[in-house]
């Protein structure tokens, strides 16, 4: 007789345990459903059923307790930040965490009254806690309190931790959220695939790295494992380029000297690929042409605009639905769209901050959006907030996938075709990637002043549009 499982469904060539995230969970765990993965076999599946149910039952369980008003676990700290913690203690006991003992320097508190100083402040931690019966040690020493005595029983101050990868991605994260204030929604999205990411890592190795004794062999070693339980290469390389980013900056911020990012140019063996690495290809024009006229026809006022501007400058579907009134350009001597961080839309990268022209229809399009706005904060009120372009996406993709069948065509695809014309151009390499808010086309790239900049990337895009107009 066969055993049937609950919330367990066939996705692939594999089964997932798929289950639906009531209503008042769905703020806190940012999404609808929860699918984890669990195997291609039944002998797999019910070998990994119970472990995967009572992950799901946790993750509910801690999800009801934060709606309730339960305080979320404290996450635990790293060696180095305990080390930071007892250090601060420490300055705060008034002893000095950076003397060095017998430096015979006269402003130096004397040697002895600063050993009994200690000794008395140690003391009174031992004296909260326990004792064994049998050795008179204390019992339950909190790990906080445990650095703050190292720090108070050593003839000198110990050297701190080195920092591990788990060390870098909090502080990756830290800054991050610092620097762009996202809301929670997003906060919580890029902290989990964060932690997602690092326990890969840790996984394979079996311990949290130290940035610094880290060996290329290792970054091997992770790309290897993470192909085993992650079905598209893709998807693989693009955790390595989260920890590619989380380790750089540990490097940078840690000043760890000489220490190199063995993730560097590690790419996913190309035999693990899909046999087409180009995921999306760009409209041909009789599949733009009947897509365009689809949308035109049938689409909703907001989502033609959108289109329009997409078709015009090549952005990112997302860069398009979260500007707002103020980021259109329309007076200046080259009209253009400010891509830029604010509340209620990210960017992708540091880099997709840019200027980006207007010419042609784009240009009209967004005067007509403009004067659609009216009042306004955003230039699409419809979507122009966090996972507006998620929406906007699904309802431009139904009018794509009714006039073109092949599925590699989407509307992303129109970021492709811009970049197709801008080659066909011969826009210079640095321009273009500048245009389309790729790595490596940083603001500066050997084009003067912004309005230098503006220009040329004016001039290169009027260009690229012309060849197309004349080529059809």
């Amino acid at each position: 007789m066969k055993m049937t499982l609950e919330h367990v469904q066939p996705r692939g060539n594999r089964k997932v345990y798929r289950r639906k995230v009531p209503k008042a969970l769905q703020g806190i765990l940012g999404k609808k459903e929860m699918v984890l993965r669990l195997g291609k076999t039944d002998a797999e599946v019910r070998r990994q059923y119970d472990a995967t149910h009572a992950e799901a039952e946790q993750i509910f369980a801690q999800a009801w307790d934060e709606l309730h008003g339960a305080k979320k676990p404290a996450t635990k700290l790293t060696a180095r930040e305990l080390f930071d913690q007892a250090t601060k203690r420490f300055r705060d006991l008034g002893f000095n965490p950076y003397r060095t003992n017998g430096s015979g320097d006269s402003d130096d508190v004397d040697e002895v009254d600063d050993w009994i100083a200690r000794e008395v402040v140690a003391e009174g931690i031992v004296n909260r806690y326990p004792r064994d019966k049998e050795t008179d040690h204390p019992v339950g020493v909190s790990s906080e309190d445990r650095a703050l005595l190292t720090l108070l029983t050593s003839p000198s101050i110990p050297k701190g931790p080195s920092p591990t990868l788990e060390d870098a991605k909090r502080l990756y994260l830290k800054d991050r959220f610092t620097k762009t204030n996202p809301s929670e929604k997003s906060k919580k999205r890029d902290e989990q695939q964060a932690d997602r990411v690092v326990g890969h890592v840790k996984s394979a190795l079996g311990y949290d790295p130290v940035l610094a004794d880290m060996k290329r062999a290792d970054a091997r070693a992770v790309a290897d494992a993470m192909l085993k339980v992650i079905p598209k290469a893709a998807t693989v390389d693009r955790y390595l380029n989260v920890v590619r980013a989380i380790i750089a900056y540990g490097i940078r911020e840690f000043d760890l000297v000489g220490v190199k990012n063995q993730f560097e140019k590690l790419d996913v063996a190309d035999s693990a690929r899909e046999p087409d690495k180009r995921k999306r290809l760009p409209f041909s024009p009789e599949q733009l042409e009947a897509t365009r006229a689809r949308v035109m026809d049938r689409a909703a006022d907001d989502l033609k605009l959108i289109w329009r501007l997409l078709e015009g400058t090549g952005c990112r579907l997302s860069e398009v639905t979260g500007l707002r009134v103020s980021d259109v350009m329309l007076e200046a001597l080259y009209p253009h769209i400010d891509v830029e961080w604010h509340d209620e839309r990210r960017v992708k990268t540091e880099v997709s901050r840019r200027k980006v022209p207007l010419v042609g229809d784009a240009f009209e399009a967004a005067k007509e959006a403009v004067k659609a706005a009216g009042d306004s904060k955003m230039l699409f009120a419809r979507y122009g907030h966090e996972g507006g372009g998620d929406k906007a996406s699904a309802a431009l993709g139904k009018h794509v996938r009714a006039a073109v069948t092949d599925k590699k065509v989407t509307t992303h695809s129109l970021r492709h075709r811009m970049e197709d014309l801008l080659v066909i151009a011969w826009a210079p390499e640095k321009l273009k990637r500048s245009i389309m808010g790729h790595s490596g086309g940083g603001a500066g790239d050997n084009y003067g002043g912004e309005e230098a900049r503006l220009k040329v990337a004016t001039e290169a895009m009027l260009k690229a549009l012309l060849l197309e107009e004349a080529a059809t």
